[in-house]
């Protein structure tokens, strides 16, 4: 032992001495502290930890969750329970990058990557900017992250109408109140995809007419694989209406989604959906706040675009083929803020649908209600 750490002192002289001879040399050490400086100067670094307690009915889940990347996306299991860091870099005359990681339930998770999103914005003038990399949707009102959150889960329209990401290259233009962004990019939720040789077209017009009220517009239009196994990539167009209202300790926040693919339903006929998400939030007290949200999402039209997800309550209808289900859900959520830096959320959701759709992991029986009770403590900085 003794020899082992006399033999690592002597390895350790040469270092330091040359460390303390440029550090002696003038300019040498001036030039390190300005080179770190630089680099650090614009730089914000910000994250969080989410470990999730989840009680889930029909899938006879109680567990905590956090940081499994081989769990299945559900409503009950999405976006939350892993590790997130983010790094944002603003350079001198307005370029920035951001940079941000998510191990297990990011949006890379899919295709085994740790990067939730990586994107650039380069000013060209004081009004419009270059756009480019992997970045979330510009949908809705529900952020990915939980910092965002007012309730554990996401919505219906979040977790099954609208896109999550995409990866690509655009512009941006904002003036006053009003903003235009629009992007070349990835089909449809894809980071990289060999099946689509299309790229799709995302675009977004924002109004922020005061501090307390926006709303937007948002689009996209591209290929993406057919509910329906004999059917090839078609095109699919969506569209979501979202707003947001915040005064003192009240947020309201709604949207409206339609979605339409081209022999995308089950039968092999076009798909529609449709659907609303309304949540309101009130921080009746400094340490804690309460969110109730109502979700609905109609995917009847010939079978659903979405199907063989009894897990979530989307299944064709057994006794017509031509009938997807209607789903809907409302959540309440008690929000707790102990501790800086802390915030507790407790929240009961109940999902239903108008036949049978979600399948008991044990029994096999299908039924048309689901309940989930889940607990986060979200620790963010």
């Amino acid at each position: 032992m003794k020899r082992t750490h006399r033999s690592r002192h002597h390895r350790i002289l040469p270092f330091a001495a040359a460390g303390a001879l440029l550090a002696a040399v003038p300019g040498v050490s001036t030039a390190g502290s300005n080179n770190l400086s630089d680099l650090l100067s614009g730089l914000t670094i910000s994250g969080y930890i989410d470990p999730t307690y989840i009680y889930n009915q029909r899938q006879h889940i109680s567990s905590f969750f956090f940081g499994d990347k081989n769990a299945a996306y559900n409503y009950y299991h999405s976006s939350f329970g892993d590790l997130y860091l983010e790094a944002n870099k603003k350079f001198s005359g307005g370029s920035s990058i951001d940079i941000q990681i998510m191990p297990n339930r990011g949006y890379g998770a899919g295709v085994d990557s740790i990067i939730n999103a990586a994107y650039f914005t380069i000013p060209v003038t004081d009004k419009f900017s270059i756009l480019g990399g992997q970045m979330p949707a510009w949908d809705g009102y529900e952020p990915q992250v939980s910092t965002g959150m007012f309730a554990v889960t996401h919505n219906l329209l979040f977790d099954f109408s609208e896109p999550g990401f995409f990866t690509g290259v655009g512009g941006q233009y904002a003036t006053g109140p009003y903003t235009l962004q629009v992007l070349l990019a990835n089909t449809w939720n894809s980071a990289f995809n060999t099946s689509f040789k299309e790229p799709t077209l995302e675009y977004r017009f924002s109004v922020a007419p005061s501090s307390s009220f926006s709303y937007g517009l948002f689009g996209t239009i591209g290929k993406i694989a057919s509910a329906n196994s004999n059917v090839g990539p078609t095109t699919r167009f969506f569209n979501d209406l979202d707003a947001t209202y915040t005064s003192g300790g009240l947020t309201l926040s709604g949207q409206l989604d339609h979605g339409y693919q081209s022999r995308g339903a089950a039968n092999g006929g076009d798909a529609h959906w449709y659907g609303v998400s309304l949540l309101g939030n009130y921080k009746f007290m400094p340490m804690a706040s309460f969110t109730v949200r109502y979700d609905y999402l109609n995917d009847m039209k010939n079978g659903g675009h979405i199907v063989g997800d009894p897990q979530d309550g989307f299944i064709t209808d057994p006794t017509d083929p031509n009938a997807g289900p209607l789903r809907q859900a409302f959540t309440g959520a008690l929000l707790l803020y102990p501790y800086k830096h802390l915030t507790v959320k407790l929240e009961y959701r109940h999902d239903w649908a108008n036949f049978a759709t979600f399948l008991d992991a044990n029994t096999g029986v299908y039924h048309d209600t689901d309940n989930t009770v889940a607990a986060q403590f979200l620790f963010a900085f």
